[in-house]
C-alpha cells in the first residue's frame, strides 16, 4: 500500500440527554484536532438520536460467539462474527456498524453523580458482543468528560469509561480529557455563552490533545498492521 493512501476514521460518540451542549462541543473540538493531522476522517454520533433498549441479559450474543469458536478454534482472534450480533433489533445495529468501521473511538460523557449517565451505561452494555468476539482489537480509544465542579467526579467518570472501553477490547491511548462547564469549575454558571466549556482553557487543551493522540495512534496502528501484512508476517488481532 502507498503510504500516501493511508487514512483512518475516528468516531466520536457523545452520551448525554442534552443535544448541542458542552459535552458535544468538547468532543467536536477533539475531532477537529484529529482532522487537523490530515489523513483523518471523523464522524460524531449522539446517542440521543438513536433508540437504544436495555441489554436483557439473554446471553445469545455470547452463545453465538462460543458456537463459532468451536467451529474455527478458540485461538482465532478476532472471532469471525458476521454483522450485528444482538437479538434486540433497534438502532444499536447502526452504531455497531459505525464502531466496526472506525479505527479510533472517542467516548464523551458528562459527570452524573460521580460517574457516567445511565444512557451511556446502557450503550456500553449493548456492546457486550465485542467483549467476547474481539472484533475491536487493534482499534484505539480515549474518554472525555464535562463536570460541573473541578475535581468532583471527573476522574471516576473517566475511569468508568476507560474500564469499559478496555473491556470491549479497545487500546486506550490517553488518560482522557476532564473539563468543567462552570466559572473556574466552582459551580457558578457562565450565562454569557451557550458553551461554557470553551472558557475552560485546561479542558479545551486536553480535548485537542486527546483528538490528536487518538488520530496519531490510529494511523500508527493501521500502518503497522499493513506493514505486517505486506511482510507476510500475518494478520494480528
Amino acid at each position: 500500500m502507498n503510504p500516501d493512501d493511508l487514512k483512518v476514521k475516528i468516531l466520536g460518540i457523545v452520551g448525554t440527554p442534552i443535544k448541542d451542549g458542552n459535552c458535544q462541543y468538547l468532543l467536536k473540538e477533539a475531532l477537529d484536532a484529529a482532522e487537523g493531522l490530515g489523513r483523518v476522517e471523523t464522524e460524531l454520533v449522539h446517542i440521543k438520536d438513536y433508540n437504544i433498549e436495555y441489554c436483557i441479559g439473554c446471553d445469545k450474543c455470547l452463545r453465538r460467539v462460543h458456537k463459532l469458536q468451536k467451529e474455527v478454534g478458540f485461538h482465532v482472534i478476532p472471532v469471525p462474527v458476521k454483522d450485528y450480533n444482538c437479538t434486540i433489533k433497534d438502532d444499536m445495529e447502526i452504531i455497531h456498524k459505525k464502531i466496526l468501521g472506525a479505527d479510533g473511538i472517542i467516548l464523551a460523557a458528562p459527570v452524573y453523580i460521580g460517574t457516567i449517565p445511565g444512557q451511556v451505561k446502557t450503550f456500553i452494555d449493548r456492546c457486550r458482543t465485542f467483549v467476547h468476539d474481539y472484533r475491536l482489537n487493534g482499534k484505539v480509544a480515549a474518554p472525555m468528560t464535562v463536570a460541573f465542579f473541578r475535581n468532583a467526579g471527573s476522574d471516576t467518570a473517566l475511569q468508568a469509561m476507560t474500564l469499559s472501553l478496555l473491556a470491549l477490547g479497545l487500546t486506550i491511548v490517553s488518560i482522557g480529557a476532564p473539563s468543567v462547564s462552570t466559572r473556574e469549575g466552582l459551580g457558578v454558571p457562565i450565562r454569557e455563552t451557550r458553551f461554557a466549556v470553551k472558557e475552560d482553557l485546561l479542558g479545551m487543551t486536553a480535548a485537542r490533545v486527546v483528538g490528536s493522540q487518538v488520530a496519531q495512534s490510529a494511523l500508527q496502528m493501521k500502518a503497522g498492521r499493513l506493514a505486517l501484512d505486506a511482510s507476510g508476517t500475518g494478520k494480528v488481532g
